[in-house]
């Protein structure tokens, strides 16, 4: 699918809460140009996420904080919803696309703090605070997480097709290697048995052109004879050399390599018993690490002596390279680990084992493992999808993680709220029964607690007119049979003009 496309499909799957939230007859119903707002705000996010994913979220988390603490007074429904869909899809693409989801996680700890904070300053309730981060949390921060899982998931994918076209590479490689050899092989043959048959024949014709009793047209002959022999001796000379010429220059030795850093100053003592390995590939291996070991000691650890150890075990061979502590700073050795990396890589490419640590001196030591033959690539791959999947299943701990954390918190918020809203909101019934209808609201308030229920019952009696009322819990227990029983009292011109016991059915 084309991106264009997919950006408008994403666009209007965002926007269609936003048409029903126009077009319902919802008390908190949007203005059109409200609307008309929303979906161009919806349309930046979706574009924008691609290339800034943590600036779109943050725009979109802004724009449900917005219609969130706009419409829950009037409908919790619109309030919620009109924005969710937006903000979920923009919170996983934001998680899909994001490089690096340290800044993400920041900026969603700040939309629940602004969330939290927005809804005190702007209506003053501890329940829509609760209802706005738990919002934030389950709209943005668990969809963030999701799309982190899938990035992960999918760079996995990539890296295994990535891994199986290098196999393919390498296999066509060691096929065209083949070939090289066999070339090889054939020249040598060719050079050695048939170069020598020809050279032989020709000094036979040679002499028999030269023998006394032999007749002039016969002689003719065998100078004929001598001069394709020899043409055809130079014809196989150079099909010798075309045969040759794809052959690989040989690797150099350990004794080569460590002359050479000799000659450049380095300080350099070889133990072991230089058994090196006859396998070219192995050899150019063990080429490739104790190159990589003596540059990194040169730029990291500058006048330390270098301990080079080449033995032979019962199934290969192990090199060791050990530094010493640097005699003086490096003048500049920038370093990204990829030489290490890129080590590691190709021993375990050949089926052997790599370490590389510091000592406790100040020194380093580099160690590999040689199998005395490659592996296969199966073994080889082992490394990189063992570490791939360990990605992959930290990215699924932690989605999963995150999704219960917040569906308990928000359950355990919920619950905590109801138990604080109902016990702190309590009017004592012996206290209710005393009251008396035309008291002063002031004589009232002494015996009133100090909230009010948040939730306002559907069936009540009616409320007189031009008259306000207030609710109050029956009990601080709001798990019981008759948990959504309230005291209900109403005020008029500053006096009590009614009192109910509203029942609810729970």
């Amino acid at each position: 699918m084309m991106p264009l496309m997919r950006t408008v499909i994403l666009w209007v799957v965002a926007a269609l809460p936003v048409v029903w939230a126009a077009i319902t007859s919802l008390p908190g119903r949007l203005a059109p140009w409200e609307a008309a707002t929303y979906l161009v705000v919806l349309g930046v996010a979706v574009v924008l996420v691609r290339r800034r994913p943590v600036t779109a979220l943050l725009v979109t988390g802004a724009a449900w904080l917005v219609a969130f603490l706009s419409k829950v007074p009037a409908d919790s429904t619109v309030g919620v919803g009109v924005l969710s869909t937006g903000l979920v899809t923009v919170g996983f693409l934001a998680g899909r696309h994001a490089t690096a989801g340290e800044r993400g996680v920041v900026a969603l700890i700040g939309a629940g703090a602004a969330a939290v904070t927005s809804a005190l300053v702007v209506l003053g309730g501890v329940d829509t605070a609760l209802a706005a981060v738990s919002g934030i949390a389950a709209l943005a921060a668990v969809p963030w997480a999701v799309g982190r899982y899938r990035r992960q998931y999918l760079g996995m994918v990539r890296a295994g097709w990535e891994r199986a076209e290098q196999l393919e590479r390498e296999a066509d490689r060691a096929v065209e290697q083949a070939g090289l050899r066999e070339r090889a092989r054939l020249a040598a043959e060719m050079h050695d048995m048939v170069g020598h048959e020809l050279a032989r024949a020709a000094l036979l014709v040679g002499a028999l052109e030269v023998a006394p009793a032999l007749a002039e047209e016969h002689r003719e002959a065998a100078r004929a004879a001598r001069t394709a022999v020899t043409a055809a001796a130079e014809r196989l000379a150079d099909v010798v050399l075309v045969l040759r010429s794809g052959e690989r220059e040989p690797v150099r030795s350990v004794d080569e390599i460590v002359a050479r850093a000799r000659r450049s100053g380095l300080s350099v003592d070889v133990t072991g018993d230089g058994a090196e390995p006859a396998d070219p590939v192995i050899a150019r291996t063990v080429h490739r690490v104790l190159t990589e070991a003596i540059t990194n000691a040169i730029k990291h650890a500058p006048g330390a002596p270098v301990t080079v150890h080449l033995a032979g075990t019962g199934d290969g061979v192990e090199l060791r390279v050990v530094n010493g502590a640097a005699r003086r700073a490096p003048a500049d050795a920038p370093g990204s680990g990829q030489g290490l990396l890129g080590l590691a890589e190709r021993v375990a490419l050949v089926g052997g084992r790599f370490a590389a640590h510091p000592l406790d001196d100040g020194g380093f030591e580099v160690t590999a493992h040689l199998p005395g033959k490659p592996a296969t690539g199966s073994a080889a791959t082992g490394t990189h999808r063992h570490r791939a999947e360990q990605r992959v299943r930290r990215s699924a701990r932690r989605t999963v993680l995150l999704a219960c954390a917040v569906a308990g918190g928000i359950v355990v918020a919920v619950l905590g709220y109801l138990v604080f809203d109902a016990a702190t909101s309590v009017l004592d019934p012996a206290d209710y029964q005393r009251l008396q209808l035309g008291r002063p609201e002031s004589e009232v308030a002494a015996v009133l607690p100090a909230r009010t229920r948040v939730d306002r019952p559907d069936a009540a009696p009616p409320v007189p007119e031009g008259a306000s009322c207030r609710y109050y819990s029956t009990h601080a227990n709001p798990f019981d049979e008759r948990r959504l029983d309230l005291f209900r009292l109403c005020f008029r011109d500053g006096r009590l003009v009614d009192k109910a016991l509203v029942e609810r059915d729970p």
